[in-house]
């Protein structure tokens, strides 16, 4: 019986431990930052598919309502607006799906429902777990729903060139600023 409590306890305070880190980190980044992160590095993640000269990438899964549907809402919002007008050739948004057991064409079709022009990708198991690496990407399966994953809400702003991408800054309030994101495009 205290094995069984012990194990159970351990991992409640894992649990807690990986959920209060990102939280922390957003309440101190978001404080000193207005919202955002200048990260500016050079990333390796072939799974960005775009010709434009910036992304707008988001992580969430497939049938989000809580974080990924309201965050794909404002994004839609923000694309369609007057003010993202003039630079929205130069951009593509896509949604980076991080449930590997869903269809493969269900993270397009998600990112879709908010906006025709959104992209969404579909990310294998061995893809998804090196996006922590690259992105600082945190996630975790829910302990009361299996099918949901406890995620945080960033948008990248990742900058292309021919020849390499480059994560050029973090956005980490909801909502944005979306002055700043149109002029960080600019």
């Amino acid at each position: 019986m205290k094995n069984k409590t012990y194990k159970t306890l351990s991992i409640i305070t894992l649990f807690v431990f990986f959920l209060s880190v990102p939280f922390l980190q957003s309440l101190i980044f978001s404080s000193n930052s207005q919202g955002k992160i200048e990260v500016s590095k050079k990333i390796d993640a072939s799974y960005i598919n775009s010709d434009k000269k910036f992304v707008l990438l988001f992580f969430g899964y497939v049938g989000c309502t809580d974080v990924c549907t309201p965050l794909l809402s404002s994004l839609s919002s923000l694309y369609e607006s007057k003010e993202f007008k003039d630079v929205r050739e130069d951009v593509d948004i896509i949604f980076v799906n991080l449930t590997p057991e869903v269809q493969e064409h269900q993270p397009e079709l998600f990112a879709k429902f908010f906006n025709p022009a959104f992209k969404g990708v579909y990310l294998s198991r061995r893809e998804t777990l090196s996006i922590d690496r690259t992105f600082g990407v945190f996630f975790s399966r829910s302990m009361s729903d299996k099918t949901e994953l406890n995620h945080k809400y960033f948008l990248y702003l990742i900058q292309n060139t021919p020849n390499s991408k480059k994560l050029k800054s973090m956005y980490s309030v909801h909502p944005f600023n979306k002055a700043k994101i149109i002029e960080d495009l600019k």
